[in-house]
């Protein structure tokens, strides 16, 4: 007479829950998986969670440094550098930094692109290699020109364009008054400081609700700029142009830490704009020189 299989401990049950989260994209790589964060998530006790993540070490399925454990991160080196000038590059496109003036801080830009001030001095020097920045000195660096020789001034096009599409869709009543729109961007900034990304279904509802608040600050945006010279403004017009230019950002194909990574700047990039239009308009004002 065989026994019956005795069931697997109770601490495995645990790690394979974990595994199944890293391998369903839940965290961004080099997230730090706490005690608290995975006993808010699952049903395992923080003691068996505990031995699934010591497990889980040794088998090197994550990555452990003086008992603190974090999801592996096997992205290419400079990786976060080189999607930061992506961005910053892609701004500069759409007219957020005219040839000729200074880019922002870059406390300033670390927190437009969401990445560390090392980062932004490694993307600065990128987008010098390629022409779009100019180092005169030890100071910030100048715009030179826009990536490609496109046209130093997009954003009042690609507000009005954002703002009409998919006029027939059903919209979801996405929240749009200032408040609802920073709450979003703390929720957004909060998830990703934890590493922890929503589930497809959530984030791409997520998204949606958010393209249709970017649509209706665009018109706005785009009546104020119509009603003046586009350079009359230029905290209007840096942040309608980074709006832009993170919406451009890819949304299929796509691991869910990159959409995360994408939702969150924009939502960045939209309290800016609403900050932005809330205030009168400045004439004559312009970034420095």
């Amino acid at each position: 007479m065989t026994s019956a299989t005795q069931p697997q401990p109770t601490y495995l049950d645990a790690a394979d829950e974990i595994l199944a989260r890293i391998a369903d994209g839940l965290y961004t790589p080099g997230t730090r998986l706490t005690l608290t964060s995975l006993t808010g998530c699952t049903d395992h006790a923080a003691s068996d969670l505990r031995l699934a993540l010591d497990h889980l070490a040794g088998t090197d399925a994550i990555d452990a440094v003086k008992e603190r454990w974090y999801v592996p991160d096997d992205r290419p080196d400079g990786y976060t550098a080189h999607r930061a000038a992506q961005l910053l590059g892609a701004m500069i496109g759409q007219g957020a930094y005219p040839p000729g003036t200074r880019t922002p801080l870059r406390d300033e830009l670390a927190r437009i692109l969401l990445t560390t001030p090392a980062d932004v001095n490694r993307a600065l020097g990128l987008l010098a290699d390629q022409g779009i920045l100019h180092f005169t000195d030890r100071t910030l660096p100048r715009v030179a020109q826009p990536p490609g020789g496109l046209p130093a001034e997009q954003w009042p096009q690609r507000l009005l364009a954002t703002a009409r599409e998919d006029p027939a869709r059903q919209r979801l009543s996405a929240p749009f008054s200032r408040p609802d729109i920073q709450a979003t961007r703390d929720a957004a900034l909060q998830r990703w400081r934890y590493g922890a990304c929503l589930p497809a279904r959530d984030m791409t509802r997520q998204e949606t609700l958010q393209h249709d608040v970017l649509a209706r600050v665009a018109r706005k945006a785009y009546d104020r700029a119509d009603q003046q010279s586009p350079h009359q403004d230029s905290r209007l017009r840096e942040a309608a142009a980074r709006a832009t230019a993170c919406r451009d950002l890819p949304t299929v194909d796509v691991p869910l830490h990159e959409r995360l990574y994408r939702f969150t700047v924009l939502a960045i990039a939209l309290t800016d704009l609403a900050n932005a239009l809330a205030t009168p308009a400045r004439q004559g004002s312009s970034l420095r020189r």
